[in-house]
């Protein structure tokens, strides 16, 4: 399937931005590269509620690479807004004429859950919407903590909505947190009583106007409402059914790990070829020769082609009939973990490897990082999702899918690490006792990671992956954990680091076709990919000439 957004590349849209572009200007072409790539995927009322194919082929789009805000500002759009909407159309004409315009890109749409106060634990967040004698709601943010933390609410040119859930109070009675449907501003202006406050950026390179925002007694027509006024029988389960985009998001937003590893991967391999030292003997000679090169790109270039079939295994589990909404929350946050980790472990080592040219942005690998720094704490922190997954499964409430090949390296080492962990908590009183702090939390995110390795494993194993790339992927999990592997596996030091050669060995010479087939050279930016691209890029920058000082060569 050929990736939809590729025509958009040939338009300005795409071009490199320049450093010295104003923010209000680099905001602004963020926005209209969403509304590029949305309007390009054109995705469905269906695409969006069944979570099709095409949904999920745009959330692994290279394109996203080129502009992180535009990333951003698209998952929101179509996957929180419009999933949440989907999720109350049906017999809800204001929500289904909203989803439209959602997903035509008539409007921005925003979701705003989490609250400055309160963080990861949105349950007990405060924003309040009371209902009034007439059948309206008066939605009001009542203290600071309740500010809504992020949503890039200021007005951007385009009408804005979004989904905000509150504390729904009927004739004084808590009847749980809901969504409601929320004009947010016209493009222009705010919408009475909804106040933005503007957040200074956050080191991107690609800039949202993430806010603050709060809601000072807006009244809300009672169609605002998504969903029953009813206070349901079990809130928390009521709650967490609909956040349920936030589940679907861990998968969408992790994905983005897949093509920065293929990208930085790329980048870094056409780098080093085209660098060169001068050996002893006086022979140029690139640095791609020498293994401290190859071993990260290579790795980096395993775990993109592994990161893919894991995508796939993933999806499938999550499409599974009548799986509970806890292991669907579960394996996005499995796929988040892993995708974030691996990525943002590779793009930090190969724009290393790049030496001062891997600094820059316009090289993209350290804009990617900056970015998915920002990816591993949306749609929940990965180490916070770990402690619940981890957290959950150590104390049996439910379980992941067990692995095909259970003596495989990646399998005995999930196994062993939560036999141990089990083991402590045996003398454990549960899980608030101190020593589950102490001694558990603090592996929580290294389990779920053992798991992602494995099921990882096996999907690359069941896609037929070429040996040696599966061999390099096994050797960077490795060593992520050594001293489990020698002290549980009989792996020493030196057999470890020969694993990891062998397979470095066995896959560099396949490294220029295993590059090519990920088909992310169409949007390779970096001036240090090509001798083109940097002339190129020299040729536009800004230049200073000087005139000879006469006076001041007189005086030598």
């Amino acid at each position: 399937m050929s990736w939809p957004t590729i025509p958009l590349l040939s338009t300005p849209l795409f071009r490199p931005r320049h450093a010295d572009i104003p923010l209000s200007e680099s905001v602004s072409l963020t926005y209209q590269r969403t509304k590029a790539i949305v309007q390009a995927y054109g995705l469905t009322e269906d695409d969006v509620r069944e979570t099709s194919p095409k949904f999920w082929f745009m959330h692994t789009d290279p394109i996203w690479t080129l502009d992180g805000g535009a990333g951003t500002l698209t998952t929101i759009q179509v996957n929180l807004c419009a999933g949440t909407l989907a999720m109350f159309s049906e017999g809800n004409p204001k929500a289904a004429e909203e989803l439209r315009r959602v997903l035509r890109f008539d409007v921005v749409g925003q979701f705003c859950l989490t609250e400055a106060g309160h963080g990861l634990d949105v349950i007990h967040m405060e924003t309040t919407a009371t209902l009034l004698s007439d059948g309206s709601f008066d939605l009001h943010t009542p203290t600071e903590a309740a500010a809504k933390f992020m949503p890039p609410t200021a007005p951007a040119g385009v009408p804005c909505i979004s989904v905000v859930f509150a504390r729904t109070i009927c004739d004084g009675e808590d009847r749980g947190v809901k969504p409601f449907l929320v004009p947010i501003n016209d493009g222009i202006h705010m919408h009475p009583g909804v106040v933005c406050k503007l957040l200074p950026q956050r080191g991107s390179g690609f800039p949202v106007n993430h806010s603050l925002t709060y809601f000072d007694h807006v009244r809300l027509p009672s169609s605002a409402l998504l969903g029953p006024i009813e206070r349901p029988a079990d809130p928390r389960t009521t709650f967490f059914a609909n956040i349920f985009r936030v589940a679907v998001g861990t998968i969408a937003i992790g994905s983005q790990g897949m093509s920065a590893l293929q990208m930085g991967a790329y980048i870094a391999a056409k780098y080093s070829a085209r660098r060169t030292v001068i050996s002893s003997s006086g022979e140029r000679v690139p640095i791609l020769e020498f293994r401290t090169q190859k071993i990260p790109i290579l790795t980096a270039l395993a775990q993109a082609h592994v990161m893919v079939a894991l995508h796939h295994r993933i999806i499938e589990i999550f499409a599974l009939p009548g799986l509970s909404n806890h292991i669907r929350h579960g394996i996005g946050s499995i796929l988040k973990v892993v995708m974030m980790n691996h990525s943002r472990g590779a793009l930090m080592e190969l724009s290393e490897r790049m030496g001062a040219q891997g600094l820059f942005e316009f090289n993209q690998i350290s804009s990617m990082h900056s970015d998915l720094r920002g990816a591993a704490i949306a749609e929940g922190d990965c180490l916070v999702v770990s402690i619940r997954l981890a957290t959950e499964l150590l104390l049996g409430r439910y379980s992941m899918m067990p692995s095909s090949d259970p003596d495989s390296l990646l399998a005995r080492h999930e196994i062993g690490r939560f036999a141990q962990c089990r083991a402590l908590l045996k003398n454990m009183r549960g899980h608030r006792d101190p020593d589950f702090d102490r001694l558990i939390l603090p592996q929580a995110l290294s389990l779920v990671e053992s798991i992602g390795h494995r099921i990882a494993y096996d999907a690359a194993v069941d896609a037929g992956l070429d040996q040696c790339i599966i061999d390099t992927y096994v050797a960077s999990c490795i060593k992520l954990d050594p001293v489990w592997y020698s002290e549980n596996a009989g792996l020493s030091q030196a057999e470890q680091r020969d694993m990891e050669a062998r397979a470095i060995d066995a896959m560099y010479p396949r490294m220029w076709e295993l590059l090519s087939a990920t088909g992310v050279e169409p949007y390779i930016m970096a001036p240090a990919a090509s001798e083109e691209k940097w002339a190129r890029f020299r040729d536009s920058l800004v230049t200073f000439h000087g005139a000879m000082d006469t006076q001041f060569m007189a005086r030598l």
